[in-house]
């Protein structure tokens, strides 16, 4: 079977780290599918009769190919605005695709769309989560949160930003950033997001970073060796999205749409996913 660019190497569901509460030390081996383009057929709204505890997905996004050196926005002491602030001590570098060791690939989204029914949902995180700026360049460049949890933007900088938020469904956020605002201007995306959204500086154009609002804890970040985990995951059938900001055209950002994955109870499901350049557009 072709299965386009992916390759999904050998997985095993293993049994690890028992959660509090959960008995037993039940292994079980993972069903995941492939399903090519479009929307699946089974999402996550039909009935589920069978959560029953909890487990964890685990693995890595490596890039297949020699990834290209990342351009540079702003050389160093270039800026035309905030020049003693923007790239003054290094040139500030195009962050869109960023491959690490192993060719492992960062900012990567791997979230569920929406929880199955019968899932217990924790409450929101009551510690905020903070959204910096350094150099005129944000941090992180990706970021998931949980609709109502407050987001404290912040800056380092010795001069103003204009924080803009451009998400679908959610009221948009639009202010000013004072220079050195350590205290952090405070928002909250009030609904759930099915998707990724930029997130730039008015004031400086090059500044791009990527936030996603979801009403459930089921969603990460790939780190810079291309590695996630989920804890947690009700233990059943689920589909995950992976998405990224490069897989762009008819894609719609999706490097895999529908990934179909059997969480087992108190187990976890390792997968490796592989792309090549063609899927971030290069």
């Amino acid at each position: 079977m072709t299965i386009r660019s992916l390759t999904i190497a050998a997985l095993a569901g293993t049994s690890l780290g028992l959660f509090a509460g959960c008995g037993g030390g039940a292994s079980a081996t993972p069903t995941i599918t492939y399903k090519a383009g479009g929307d699946s057929s089974k999402k996550n709204d039909g009935p589920v009769t069978n959560i029953d505890g909890t487990g964890v997905l685990s693995g890595t996004i490596k890039l297949v190919g020699t990834a290209p050196a990342p351009s540079v926005i702003v050389a160093r002491g270039a800026a035309k605005r905030d020049a003693t602030v923007c790239g003054a001590d290094a040139a500030i570098i195009d962050q869109s695709l960023q491959v690490g060791p192993g060719n492992g690939i960062a900012n990567v989204f791997v979230y569920i769309d929406k929880a199955p029914p019968g899932a217990t949902i924790p409450a929101a995180p009551a510690e905020p989560a903070v959204f910096d700026q350094k150099g005129c360049v944000f941090i992180p460049h990706a970021l998931v949160v949980r609709s109502e949890q407050t987001v404290l933007i912040k800056s380092q900088d010795a001069a103003g930003h204009n924080t803009k938020t451009n998400p679908r469904r959610s009221q948009p956020f639009d202010s000013t950033i004072p220079a050195n605002e350590r205290g952090g201007v405070a928002m909250t995306y009030n609904k759930h997001e099915k998707l990724p959204f930029l997130v730039i500086c008015s004031m400086h154009t090059w500044m791009k970073a990527y936030h996603l609002a979801l009403d459930h804890p089921w969603g990460t970040i790939t780190k810079a060796d291309g590695s996630f985990e989920l804890k947690g995951l009700p233990a059943s059938t689920l589909t995950l999205r992976v998405w990224h900001e490069k897989a762009g055209g008819s894609a719609g950002g999706f490097l895999q749409r529908s990934l179909e994955v059997t969480i087992p109870k108190d187990g976890t499901v390792s997968k490796d996913l592989e792309f090549k350049l063609s899927d971030f557009g290069l």
